[in-house]
């Protein structure tokens, strides 16, 4: 069974997607980021975390540790956010956490190169487990120490959501073109090899058994939660023997040189010097700060860079500037290299083209709301600012030597 810990202070709230997880600090003064049931996606996302969670780690993958988290609703009444407060309210009892993870910073597969044969295994899992939440636009992975780590499954094994159909919904293909490693050209041969006679009924089943019983309880067409875990085991087993060889991808593989890691440096060419008649009227445009956050428990930033988007131009743009010595006045350990790749993967989504990776299909206006969407891993998006402009890409420099410099 998962250790079971007991959450002592709440820190801050994680506002990425619809469930609003949270930094909390534990009774073993350990710092988890807590998923709540009382969330609108309710129990069954935590049942995903625990069984697709425990089942990554038992095949090598790499997703923080796992913890059963008791939370006392006392704890929400002198917290100021309202949405927060109700939340925790509606939370008391058992909660899940994960192992938070200091100084991680968001994938960027325009800044962190995957090899084939980690790339496989993680499609392959995610083909397994039917994991729809692993695009380019929101890859649920984080780089850390170097390492590539797997979080948020809540999205997966969608059939547990109407059990009657969950045979003929096990048994369907995984479309992995728009998986945000389908470009790194993953082996999924060489990781069916080496994971599915892994994936065994008596590790599925250990796996299952993990799941507290009050989630799974009363759950209609089942008379125990035993006849729960077991569907769970039905459905994977028989899918894991078989679904690499329905698993379709048609992303463009785009190889690139050197060892998986953080990229070498690679700057983009400077794009020519063109002439071009200066424009009285002034148009709307949107920025953004780009913030680095060393450490989330702690609340500290400072800015690196700027983005600014103008509808009439068409134009979106990126320029950052990180300041080495601050970063590591406030985290001595920060990962240096991987802030500047994940600062210049900022940049490149916004040029366009190869540089934009698979981002490169969506216009400026796309590329630009996905740049500000809520973050909450090391290098972050501040709130939007409007102005008024007759020259945008003058905009991006003025902003970055006047907020940033």
């Amino acid at each position: 069974m998962l250790t079971e810990v007991i959450a002592t202070r709440y820190v801050t709230p994680l506002r990425e997607g619809g469930s609003l997880p949270g930094i909390v600090e534990a009774d073993d003064l350990g710092t988890y980021v807590m998923k709540f049931t009382g969330a609108g996606q309710g129990r069954k996302t935590l049942v995903a975390e625990v069984i697709c969670g425990r089942l990554a780690q038992r095949l090598g993958l790499r997703v923080p540790r796992l913890v059963q988290m008791q939370l006392d609703p006392v704890i929400g009444l002198g917290e100021p956010d309202q949405e927060v407060q109700e939340l925790l309210k509606a939370s008391g009892g058992l909660n899940l956490g994960m192992d938070y993870l200091p100084g991680s910073i968001g994938f960027d597969p325009l800044a962190y190169q995957v090899d084939p044969v980690e790339a496989g295994r993680v499609v392959w899992f995610d083909a397994l487990i039917n994991n729809v939440d692993r695009s380019w636009r929101n890859p649920n992975m984080l780089v850390w120490h170097g390492d590539l780590w797997l979080i948020d499954h809540g999205a997966t094994m969608i059939w547990h959501h109407n059990w009657p159909t969950a045979a003929a919904a096990s048994a369907k293909p995984y479309n992995a073109s728009d998986h945000v490693l389908a470009p790194a050209g993953p082996d999924i041969e060489a990781a069916a090899a080496a994971l599915a006679p892994l994936v065994t009924e008596e590790l599925l089943t250990e796996v299952a058994a993990d799941v507290p019983d009050e989630w799974l309880v009363d759950e209609p067409g089942f008379d125990s939660t035993d006849a729960l875990r077991r569907a769970y085991v039905e459905a994977l087993l028989p899918r894991a023997a078989t679904i690499h060889e329905r698993i379709s991808m048609t992303a463009e593989v785009r190889p690139r040189s050197g060892p998986p890691g953080w990229l070498a440096e690679r700057l983009a060419p400077s794009p020519p010097e063109e002439e071009r008649q200066r424009v009285i009227k002034r148009d709307v445009f949107e920025y953004a700060l780009v913030r680095v956050v060393p450490r989330m428990e702690r609340g500290e930033c400072f800015n690196a860079g700027v983005i600014v988007y103008c509808r009439a131009h068409s134009y979106v743009a990126a320029r950052t500037h990180l300041d080495e010595a601050k970063l590591l006045a406030l985290d001595p350990g920060a990962d240096v290299a991987g802030v500047r790749a994940a600062l210049r993967g900022v940049e490149g989504v916004c040029s366009g083209g190869t540089e934009a990776g698979q981002a490169a299909g969506d216009d400026p206006g796309r590329r630009f709301r996905w740049l500000i969407a809520p973050r909450s891993t090391v290098v972050q998006p501040g709130p939007v600012h409007t102005g008024l402009t007759a020259d945008p890409a003058a905009e991006v420099e003025r902003l970055l030597d006047l907020l940033v410099r």
